[in-house]
C-alpha cells in the first residue's frame, strides 16, 4: 500500500470508528424501538435490508479492519450508502413514535462532515467499469489476482452480469479458493455451465458425494448434455465405487466408438483361444505404461496379443514376453478379431480395485543394463533416491493451476539434511533446468546421456532396479517404477482430479510398491515434503 492509500486508508479508519460506528449503533437502536411510517412508495424496510446497506452496517458495527484491500472499491462502497441515504432522506417525510425525533438523528455533524469529507474524495473515486475483456485477458495470462479483481468491479456495478460471476469462479477454482468458487457458481446457478462448474468444483476439492450430486442433478434435467455423463463417471471411479462407475462410462465409450462390442462377446463367451487382439494406445506414455499389464491378462487366456503403441515405447515394451506383435502406431494395422484401446480395458473388464491385475513386475529392465548401472553406483554406499520432479510442461498447462503435478526442484532440499542419503535425477528434458539453480550443497548425480544410445526409458528403468527408492511426480516415471516392482513415492497435488489414484488413499490398487503423498492445502509443496521427509527418516532408521 502506497503513502497516499495509507494516509487515505487511516483517515477512513478515523471516520469509521468516530462517526460511522456511533450513527450506525444510534441508527440500530432507533429502528429497534421505533415504528416508523414514511410517504412514499419506496418502504424503509425495502431501503434498510437491501444487501450493500446491510453490508455497511455489519462491516461497521463489527468495526472491520479495512487496511489490504482495494481503496478504491472501499470509498466507492461508503459513497454507494452515503448517496443512497441521502436521497431517501431528501425525499421521504417521516412521522415516528415516542419522544425522539426522527431529524435530530440524521442531521448530526458527524453524519454531515462524513457525508462532506466522502464527498470531496469522490475525484478519487470516479472510474469506469472495467470491460470483461480486461478479465479475460488476465485469465489467459493467469494473472488470476488481476483478474479476481476486475471481474468484482464489474459485478459491484452489475450485479447480475453473469459471465463476470462464471469467470470469477474459475478464478477462484483455479487458486484453490473452492468455497469462494462454489458462491460464484451458486449465484448463476441458472447457468448450466455454472452448475457443471459447481459440481467440478466439488469434484476438486475431494468432496466426491457434492459432486455426483451436482452431477446427478444436470444430468436429469439436461439428459443430452455429455460433459455431466462423462464427469459422472469418473467421479464415481475417483470414490472407488466401480460399479456404478464403468456402467456409466460405457455410455463415453460408446459414443467415441471405444465400447469393445467385439472383445466384449468374445470375453461374455470365454472365446479368447487363438483370436488376434490388437490394442492400441490412448492417453499418454504413462497410460501405456499402466494398462499394458490388461495384454498379459488376455496372453494368459489364450489370444495373440498385438499392441500399436508409440515409437517411444518400443525398446521398453519389446521386453514384454505376452506381447506377440510390436508396431508402431503408423504402421499398417494387422489383421484382428477384436480391438481395443488400452485406457478402455478396465472398463470392458469391469475391474474393481480388488479384481484389477496386479502382478508385478510386468515391466522388465534390459539385465545387460542393469549391470552396467550396478557398476557404475557401486562406490555409492549411501541410500540411493531417484527422483522426478517435473511433468511434461506442455501437457500440465491444460490442467488449472490447482491440479498442475510439476514440484518445484528446490523442495527437495528439505531431504539434504537426512545423512547417509544420494539423489540421482530422473529428470529428463522439462525440468532440468532447475538444477543450475540448487544450492551447492545439494548434490544432485545427473547424467546427461540417460537412454540416449540405448532407447526411451532403457537406462532409466535400470537406473531404477539400482536404486532403493524412487520419488517422483504424476508423470510416466511413477508407472515405469510401479510396472517394475520398484519402490516408489508419488507427490500428488491437491486437486482430486485423477481417477487412476482414487480419492482419500495413501496407497495404489495398480501398485504395491506405491505410496501416495498428497497435498493437503493448494500448492502447498512443502507440507508434502515435509511429511516426505518425516517417512524418510524413519525409513532410515529401519535400515
Amino acid at each position: 500500500m502506497n503513502i497516499i492509500n495509507k494516509n487515505i486508508f487511516h483517515t477512513i479508519l478515523t471516520i469509521q470508528q468516530c462517526f460511522f460506528q456511533p450513527l450506525v449503533l444510534t441508527l440500530r437502536y432507533f429502528f429497534e424501538t421505533k415504528k416508523l411510517r414514511v410517504s412514499g412508495r419506496y418502504n424503509i424496510q425495502q431501503f434498510f435490508f437491501q444487501p450493500l446497506v446491510l453490508s455497511v452496517l455489519r462491516s461497521f458495527s463489527a468495526v472491520e479492519c479495512i487496511e489490504g484491500c482495494n481503496i478504491k472499491k472501499t470509498l466507492l462502497f461508503y459513497l454507494s450508502f452515503v448517496a443512497s441515504f441521502d436521497t431517501f432522506l431528501k425525499t421521504k417525510i417521516f412521522r415516528t413514535s415516542g419522544g425522539v425525533e426522527f431529524d435530530k438523528i440524521f442531521r448530526t455533524s458527524g453524519l454531515k462532515f462524513t457525508v462532506f469529507f466522502l464527498g470531496l474524495l469522490t475525484p478519487l473515486t470516479t472510474c469506469t467499469i472495467p470491460p470483461l475483456e480486461t478479465g479475460i485477458e488476465y485469465q489467459k495470462k493467469e494473472l488470476f489476482t488481476d483478474a479476481i479483481t476486475c471481474y468484482e468491479e464489474i459485478i459491484v456495478y452489475e450485479p447480475r452480469n453473469a459471465n463476470a460471476w462464471f469467470n470469477l469462479g474459475n478464478c477462484y477454482l483455479a487458486l484453490g479458493f473452492g468455497e469462494k468458487a462454489l458462491t460464484a457458481f451458486n449465484t448463476i446457478s441458472h447457468a448450466l455451465s455454472a452448475q457443471y462448474n459447481a459440481a467440478y468444483t466439488h469434484k476438486t476439492i475431494g468432496n466426491l458425494d457434492k459432486a455426483i450430486e451436482g452431477y446427478t442433478a444436470i444430468i436429469n434435467n439436461n439428459p443430452d448434455y455429455e460433459p455431466a455423463h462423462l464427469a459422472l463417471g469418473i467421479a464415481y471411479i475417483t470414490r472407488g465405487d466401480f460399479e456404478c462407475g464403468w456402467k456409466q462410462h460405457e455410455r463415453h465409450l460408446k459414443r467415441n466408438g471405444k465400447n469393445a462390442d467385439a472383445l466384449r462377446a468374445l470375453l461374455k463367451n470365454n472365446n479368447l483361444t487363438d483370436k488376434n487382439i490388437l490394442l492400441r494406445p490412448e492417453g499418454g506414455l504413462g497410460d501405456t505404461l499402466l494398462f499394458i499389464r490388461y495384454a498379459e491378462r488376455l496372453k494368459n487366456m489364450g489370444a495373440h496379443i498385438t499392441v500399436a503403441c508409440p515409437q517411444q515405447l518400443i525398446p521398453l515394451l519389446s521386453r514384454c514376453a505376452y506381447i506377440d506383435t510390436l508396431l508402431s502406431c503408423d504402421s499398417p494395422t494387422p489383421y484382428y478379431d477384436a480391438d481395443a484401446t488400452l485406457m478402455s480395458l478396465p472398463a470392458i473388464f469391469n475391474d474393481t480395485d480388488q479384481s484389477a491385475p496386479k502382478k508385478i513386475p510386468y515391466l522388465y529392465a534390459d539385465p545387460t543394463l542393469v549391470a552396467h548401472w550396478q557398476q557404475q553406483l557401486a562406490n555409492d554406499t549411501n541410500f540411493k533416491i531417484g527422483i522426478c520432479w517435473q511433468v511434461d510442461v506442455h501437457n500440465d498447462a491444460s490442467r488449472i493451476p490447482i491440479a498442475r503435478r510439476g514440484c518445484p526442484l528446490k523442495y527437495f532440499t528439505i531431504l539434504n539434511t537426512i545423512p547417509g542419503v544420494s539423489f540421482y535425477s530422473l529428470q529428463k528434458y522439462d525440468g532440468t533446468e532447475e538444477i543450475s539453480t540448487m544450492p551447492t550443497d545439494f548434490q544432485l548425480h545427473t547424467f546427461d546421456n540417460l537412454d540416449e544410445t540405448t532407447g526411451p526409458f532403457m537406462d532409466t528403468a535400470a537406473l531404477m532396479k539400482n536404486l532403493d527408492l524412487i520419488i517422483t511426480v504424476d508423470t510416466a516415471i511413477v508407472h515405469l517404477a510401479g510396472g517394475l516392482g520398484c519402490p516408489v513415492w508419488l507427490l500428488h497435488p491437491y486437486a482430486t482430479a485423477d481417477w487412476r489414484w482414487l480419492a482419500h488413499r495413501t496407497d495404489s490398487y495398480w501398485y504395491p510398491t506405491v505410496r501416495i503423498f498428497k497435498q493437503q492445502q493448494p500448492f502447498a509443496w512443502d507440507e508434502v515434503m515435509k511429511k516426505v521427509k518425516i517417512e524418510l527418516h524413519t525409513l532410515m532408521c529401519q535400515k
